[in-house]
């Protein structure tokens, strides 16, 4: 009868043990899922947060000090990100009609500044969602 109830005890102690064992697992797990989770609606709203810089330079009717903006913000991303680069032809279009827009603001003719309008005809986006590349052309 002694050795019924050592048994018995035993088999009690390696059952607790499998379910805290089981419930150390299940946590894990869960804990795994939720950083996956996080990291994911991490990395999206830094895309959104990305994208939030540029979507207002998606219209029709640009001017030139937004373009310029632009151009400036697309060369800063360029220059900090090398992997991750946003094409766009604001520099070959601006110098078929005759403008640096390399150069300062106050130093391009007032005549451009005043005169010109733009649109964005392309946005394109790489396969995580950021925009990589986007396209204009001059309207008046």
């Amino acid at each position: 009868m002694e050795n019924a109830s050592k048994a018995l005890v035993m088999a009690g102690g390696i059952l607790i043990s499998l379910m805290v064992i089981g419930a150390l697992v299940l946590m894990f797990s869960n804990l795994s899922n939720y950083q996956n989770k996080n990291d994911a609606s991490t990395k999206s709203s830094q895309i959104a947060e990305f994208n939030n810089q540029y979507s207002p330079y998606d219209k029709d009717n640009l001017n030139l000090m937004e373009l310029k903006s632009l151009y400036n913000k697309i060369e800063s991303n360029n220059v900090k990100n090398p992997d991750k680069q946003i094409i766009s032809n604001i520099e070959e279009m601006c110098t078929k009609i005759g403008i640096d827009i390399k150069a300062e603001f106050k130093n391009i003719d007032d005549e451009h500044k005043q005169n010109r309008v733009f649109k964005c005809t392309t946005v394109e986006y790489d396969n995580t969602g950021r925009i990589n590349m986007m396209t204009f052309e001059k309207v008046k």
